[in-house]
């Protein structure tokens, strides 16, 4: 039992950690997913995007000021959005779960927007119809203080929000419970990336709610103008990068962070880590190769950081026409839409680099504690909010992705635009670190930044990663 507590009241301390990781850095486009919101991702996103570097997938500073706009336009109509694909078949495979009548449920989120309030609240509502259940979507303004609070106090919601950051943190605590065998629909509808995320040493921990991943966003018009096509390798993007340059607009801008710059990496077959999380893994041909492109980039002058450029994220330097190219996630597409209605726009999947594709997944999932009171009645509240109807309900009134491929094709067809997003789903990448290595994450951010700028070369930055590495692992 002393065990129990000493793992539980860990929980504070690595939320401490990963908080104290996140980006400081001075160029920081910031952290999704995704939302926040990821990320809400994030996503949301997400979302969300999104959201310090681990929390939001969805993400980080540059998703966060992303999400702040995007979550005033995403829902104008969220009011009026129908539950009627949850009222056809939510509770098909729900029937045969245990009995909810008169079930007292929580289920605990960020508040991350009115429009993600109203339409989570308007699905829980259905719920509540279809199941007799008595449950509540209960979003915490200090979510993560609020969840520590009710993890060490052993009184924790039913059901919780559990970014893909800081499932590691909430796994080596024994925070979280994992799927029963049986109890989620059709666990191989939901994208294998996706799963993969919530997944640590073999075990499923948690099944997504949505997710959201990063794409070229272009404009049309001046791609046109300039007599080019999207490009589609990274030869190609420095060209179109050059094309698109003028005197008053520069060809590419994205967040000069992991959470941006990770693609290239995995587009060159590494990450910063090893796919264990054990080591180093930037030290390598492929870290070389994507870091140095990144650098010669950078120093043609066809690609700058948002700051660079006087805007705060990527997507600002989009909408206000100071780049004619961003790399930023589906959460643009709500600020776009509510502060530039008129700036035309398109998505294409990134660019594929020497080993491949490559993008990253910023993606929440929901949870259920360790002590969770009946986790029968969580788990069947979880499924009721991830199978393909409760996925097609809760992703029907804006811009995050369903993590079922069941759904994709109705989503895509009603959101045609962001197809290229949704490609990205089977290959992406999770954002994520182990347990008290998420600081090594600044010190890349802190040396990509200087590099960009011709400060440091990149066996410099590889060795800073690497010492940082040594210390942390």
């Amino acid at each position: 039992m002393r065990n129990m507590w000493l793992r539980m009241l860990a929980v504070l301390l690595a939320f401490t950690v990963i908080a104290a990781a996140c980006g400081d850095d001075d160029d920081d486009g910031g952290e999704t997913p995704a939302s926040q919101p990821a990320a809400d991702t994030g996503t949301s996103a997400t979302d969300d995007a999104a959201m310090d570097d681990a929390d939001d997938a969805t993400m980080d500073d540059s998703d966060d000021a992303a999400m702040d706009d995007a979550d005033d336009a995403a829902m104008d109509d969220a009011d009026d959005v129908a539950m009627d694909d949850a009222d056809d078949g939510a509770m098909d495979d729900a029937a045969a779960g245990p009995d909810l009548t008169g079930a007292e449920l929580q289920l605990w989120g960020w508040a991350s927007s009115e429009a993600e309030d109203i339409q989570l609240t308007a699905l829980v509502d259905q719920f509540n119809a279809d199941t007799g259940a008595n449950a509540r979507f209960e979003p915490q303004p200090e979510y993560d203080a609020a969840l520590q609070a009710a993890l060490v106090a052993g009184d924790p919601p039913d059901l919780f929000y559990v970014d893909s950051g800081r499932l590691p943190d909430l796994v080596a605590s024994d925070a979280l419970a994992p799927v029963p065998d049986g109890v989620i629909s059709d666990p191989d509808d939901i994208y294998g990336a996706l799963r993969d995320v919530f997944t640590i040493d073999g075990t499923w921990y948690c099944p997504p709610k949505d997710f959201s991943t990063l794409g070229l966003v272009y404009d049309p018009a001046a791609f046109e103008e300039a007599g080019i096509g999207v490009p589609t390798t990274w030869a190609e993007l420095a060209a179109a990068a050059e094309a698109l340059t003028t005197d008053d607009r520069i060809g590419l801008s994205f967040g000069a962070e992991y959470s941006r710059a990770g693609a290239f990496l995995f587009q060159a077959g590494t990450d910063i880590l090893t796919a264990d999380g054990t080591a180093v893994a930037l030290d390598s041909d492929g870290g070389r190769t994507a870091l140095q492109y990144l650098a010669d980039l950078f120093a043609s002058g066809h690609a700058a950081s948002p700051q660079a450029i006087d805007t705060g994220w990527g997507g600002e330097a989009y909408a206000s026409g100071a780049a004619a190219m961003t790399i930023e996630g589906n959460w643009i597409v709500g600020y776009l839409n509510n502060n530039f209605p008129d700036r035309e726009w398109a998505v294409a999947e990134l660019p594929t680099g020497p080993q491949g594709p490559g993008t990253f997944a910023f993606t929440v999932c929901y949870g259920v504690p360790a002590s969770a009171s009946d986790p029968d009645l969580s788990w069947a509240m979880v499924d009721y909010l991830t199978n393909a109807e409760g996925a097609a309900a809760w992703t029907s009134g804006f811009q995050v992705m369903p993590a079922r491929a069941s759904v994709r094709d109705s989503w895509v067809a009603d959101n045609p635009k962001l197809q290229a997003f949704v490609a990205g789903a089977e290959y992406a990448s999770r954002f994520q670190f182990p347990t008290g290595v998420g600081e090594i994450q600044g010190v890349f951010n802190d040396n990509f930044q200087r590099l960009i700028r011709g400060e440091t070369t990149v066996d410099e930055l590889i060795a800073e990663v690497v010492s940082a590495g040594e210390d942390l692992l």
